[in-house]
């Protein structure tokens, strides 16, 4: 394999504390850290070394027909959201720690918590929401969801309305179980949209969550640019580059990367199953 980056020495040792069989190995032109007989790998990718984006979404489909789940791991998440992404993959090998959603209470909350939650436990950190609901089980909040306001949709007709999941996160290292369709239940029940849709992050998920609450897959969105501030690790889409983003002084510290698109679910009130 020759020359093993630091980077992906540090991601081996962090997970080898789930003590699973872990290794490095190589696809194509992806160094993918593999978890043996959980069918689930890591395809590590930093700035400087990564086929285009076609060749990533191919490769997480090849993994997807023969029954594994591949996420792509690039560095600048790794480094700065690190704690997420332990947390994220103990998920999704089954290592969480189970809380009954029925055991929890809903309860609305404010930006700043929601805020503080999302930041410490979703891997891209904070949004703003115009509604934000909480599960507590008594001692702290376990699980959080954030809503956009709702919004009328001409092709509904005339009082059609359809609100956004802008975001969902657990407390990391626990899984609340039917937590995700607890919260959206109260919203639904409460707001009354016709429809709730949402965007499953492609480099992470594969929506099963979202199928099982329901949701039917709509549309596969394409890979976005991302520019990547290589000092801050801050991530930017193209039309939020900040102001000084052309200067030629500011220019050279920033690094073009992309993600591999988004899949797009949709929620009708009719068919809702939550």
């Amino acid at each position: 394999m020759g020359i093993v980056p630091l980077w992906h020495r540090d991601v081996l040792e962090s997970f080898s504390a789930f003590n699973l069989p872990v290794e490095l190995i190589e696809t194509g032109a992806v160094v993918c850290l593999s978890f043996g007989q959980r069918n689930v790998v890591l395809s590590l990718l930093s700035p400087d070394c990564v086929p285009d984006a076609a060749g990533l979404v191919l490769l997480q489909e090849e993994y997807k027909s023969k029954g594994f789940y591949l996420v792509h791991l690039w560095e600048d998440i790794w480094r700065s959201r690190r704690d997420q992404v332990v947390g994220r993959v103990g998920s999704i090998l089954g290592f969480n720690e189970r809380i009954h959603g029925r055991k929890t209470n809903v309860i609305k909350i404010g930006q700043e918590e929601a805020d503080e939650f999302f930041e410490a436990h979703h891997l891209q950190g904070t949004a703003k929401a115009k509604y934000r609901f909480a599960l507590h089980d008594g001692k702290r909040l376990v699980a959080v969801a954030g809503f956009s306001n709702l919004r009328y949709m001409k092709k509904g007709g005339p009082e059609y309305r359809s609100a956004e999941l802008i975001r969902f996160a657990t407390r990391t290292g626990y899984t609340v179980t039917g937590g995700f369709t607890k919260l959206l239940k109260h919203f639904m029940e409460l707001y009354r949209p016709h429809d709730v849709m949402s965007y499953a992050d492609r480099d992470w998920s594969l929506g099963q969550a979202y199928e099982k609450a329901g949701f039917v897959l709509s549309d596969v969105t394409p890979p976005a640019e991302i520019w990547l501030d290589l000092l801050t690790l801050k991530r930017y889409f193209r039309h939020r580059l900040p102001a000084n983003f052309f200067e030629e002084s500011v220019a050279d510290r920033y690094v073009k990367i992309f993600n591999t698109g988004n899949l797009k679910f949709m929620l009708y009130l009719q068919s809702a199953s939550v």
